[in-house]
């Protein structure tokens, strides 16, 4: 089956949550040093206390989900599969997952547990996140759960992080169906699935063509502090294309060749969830319709910044192409090409 005749665009693989963000003015940050210089920040409560919450919104995330979400938006056809809980917060995710015309006859409602919670702090002084995260009925979806006609009429298989036994075998069952009917695998792990699962996550990332990841997540992974060498390891492993965040300092994106260096827009910092889903989603739409590297790189740090202007993931990306393409017009976006 070649790309033109495949029914999906791409198919994801990871967490489907509600994403329950709490703003709290009176949480306590600590800064520590180690004995390597490395700087830590630390959020604490105090032992005993009391703590009001400022606001409180809910909204349908997780980051497999977000990705089919926002490729779905700008024309691609797009499919989740994955578990959630047979709950009032399934219901919700799957409603809104749908609203985004994302196919989800590959989810699996599973009745003996929950959907997954994430619990997102924002505080007054830092628009960056720390996550609580529940993984429930995201850790129950097993290969025996895939839709394989699914994987087979793909043109792409994005996996994110799925950390129990059950979600390893079912990302490694979608990588070989897709593998084998010519689709691209992406992987995109987080810290959670390198730290509780490090062997596993390398060998899944062998098994990819393009990597996307913080810099905390490339250093956990490959073990390399330089950025570059990082880079090289993953390209040793037979990456082709690999991309790694800085936050507010952009991203850098290589083929092995070439590196971009791609500086973030200016915009109204509101909240960073999801801020890598959307360069992730910018990352695939650039591969898949055979953009270069800089056009690539200009739509991930588009989408991203898009995503950054408002609380909540999904909240502020553009609904149609064309807003995309709005946005990066009426943004300066600085980029540096430099050889690998």
């Amino acid at each position: 089956m070649n790309n033109e005749t495949k029914k999906f665009d791409l198919v994801s693989l990871g967490s489907c949550t509600m994403d329950m963000i709490f703003s709290v003015d009176d949480l306590m940050k600590m800064e520590l040093t180690g004995k390597n210089q490395a700087e830590k920040k630390y959020i604490a409560i105090e032992y005993s206390s009391k703590l009001n919450v400022k606001n409180v919104k809910f909204f349908p995330g997780g980051s497999a989900a977000n990705v089919a979400c926002n490729l779905a938006n700008i024309g691609f056809k797009s499919a989740f599969i994955g578990g959630v809980g047979d709950d009032m917060n399934g219901n919700a995710c799957l409603e809104d997952m749908k609203n985004h015309k994302v196919d989800v006859t590959g989810v699996k409602i599973f009745k003996e547990e929950s959907t997954a919670i994430s619990i997102i702090l924002i505080t007054p002084w830092g628009k960056d996140r720390s996550i609580l995260a529940y993984k429930g009925a995201n850790n129950l979806f097993t290969q025996e759960d895939i839709v394989e006609d699914m994987l087979l009429s793909t043109k792409c298989f994005v996996w994110t992080s799925l950390t129990s036994d059950n979600g390893i075998g079912a990302i490694e069952k979608c990588i070989k169906l897709t593998k084998s009917t010519g689709g691209l695998i992406v992987g995109a792990p987080s810290i959670s699935i390198i730290k509780n699962r490090l062997e596993d996550t390398t060998n899944l990332m062998k098994n990819s063509e393009i990597a996307s990841m913080n810099e905390e997540e490339l250093m956990a992974l490959t073990g390399e502090k330089n950025i570059l060498k990082g880079m090289k390891v993953l390209f040793g492993w037979g990456i082709r294309i690999v991309n790694i965040t800085f936050g507010k300092e952009g991203q850098w994106l290589s083929d092995g060749k070439t590196l971009i260096k791609t500086r973030a827009p200016k915009t109204f910092l509101e909240d960073t969830t999801g801020a890598g889903d959307a360069t992730l989603s910018g990352i695939i739409y650039g591969v898949l319709k055979k953009k270069s590297l800089q056009e690539t790189s200009k739509l991930a740090a588009a989408l991203s910044a898009m995503e950054i202007e408002a609380t909540g993931v999904r909240v502020g990306m553009p609904i149609q192409l064309s807003e995309l393409e709005n946005f990066m017009n009426k943004h300066e976006i600085i980029q540096e090409k430099i050889d690998f």
